[in-house]
């Protein structure tokens, strides 16, 4: 008896992709000048303080952009540890403000569960997991709360390793793989899937392109609500193989350490 082959697994990156814009520079002037609820003045004005610091350290290249992010992950921590963390939720809600118009009805199928789906991003995990429950998602992958000095963010071949980590623990990762991201910093990942569907530049989608030659590429930026979210149920209704040009293996052959 012929067993029909995996449905996908869609990928999702966050800044620049579900989101218009990039949420890192939200999120530090949200540290800076942010109201935040459940912080009075003398928990406020510290983290302020040391946002300040630490981004004038970065600009005067004393920090990398990881290291920047790791501290502000620590001075948070230490604003709210006696507090009830749900001071980020005006942040979150600005954020949801600034979701892509055409991707709101995608979205909604994560609410549904017709579609398995994982948010992937090297946004901060103190706002981007509480961000993607809100979006739907019951999978999340962002840069880690009390990282070490140098450990880095969720991004590039970290993100790759611990997307197929995910997939391996889950018992997904024998499945394809459907990408939504806007920048090239995703290639590892990107050389890894059998479609994306592509928000960024269009110059910077013909060097991907040249650079990941097996995999498919939608240009989607400028696609309808109805056009993008028929374009992804129709690879979802598709098993690997069938119509689907340029469907590809899955991540079994991945490095997993």
């Amino acid at each position: 008896m012929h067993v029909a082959d995996p449905l996908p697994v869609v990928i999702f990156d966050l800044d620049g992709t579900i989101l218009r814009s990039n949420s890192f520079p939200l999120w530090v002037r949200f540290l800076l000048v942010g109201r935040i609820s459940g912080l009075d003045l003398r928990q406020r004005a510290p983290l302020s303080l040391s946002a300040m610091r630490l981004l004038l350290l970065r600009k005067f290249g004393k920090l990398s952009h990881d290291e920047l992010q790791r501290r502000l992950q620590l001075a948070w921590r230490v604003a709210t540890e006696n507090t009830n963390p749900a001071g980020m939720h005006r942040f979150e809600a600005m954020l949801l403000r600034r979701v892509r118009t055409n991707l709101r009805s995608l979205l909604r199928l994560l609410v549904e569960h017709q579609i398995d789906a994982v948010l992937a991003t090297a946004a901060a995990v103190e706002y981007a997991e509480p961000l993607g429950r809100q979006l739907g998602f019951q999978h999340v992958l962002a840069t880690r709360s009390q990282r070490l000095a140098g450990e880095l963010a969720n991004a590039g071949n970290l993100k790759r390793r611990s997307v197929a980590n995910f997939l391996r623990d889950v018992g997904w990762h024998d499945r394809p793989l459907i990408l939504f991201t806007d920048h090239q910093d995703d290639l590892p990942l990107i050389r890894d899937c059998n479609a994306v569907f592509w928000f960024g530049s269009t110059g910077m989608l013909t060097r991907v392109r040249a650079m990941a030659t097996t995999t498919r590429f939608i240009y989607c930026r400028d696609m309808s609500p109805v056009t993008l979210r028929a374009e992804i149920l129709e690879l979802c209704d598709h098993p690997a193989g069938s119509s689907v040009v340029g469907w590809t293996g899955s991540l079994s052959q991945m490095t997993l350490s």
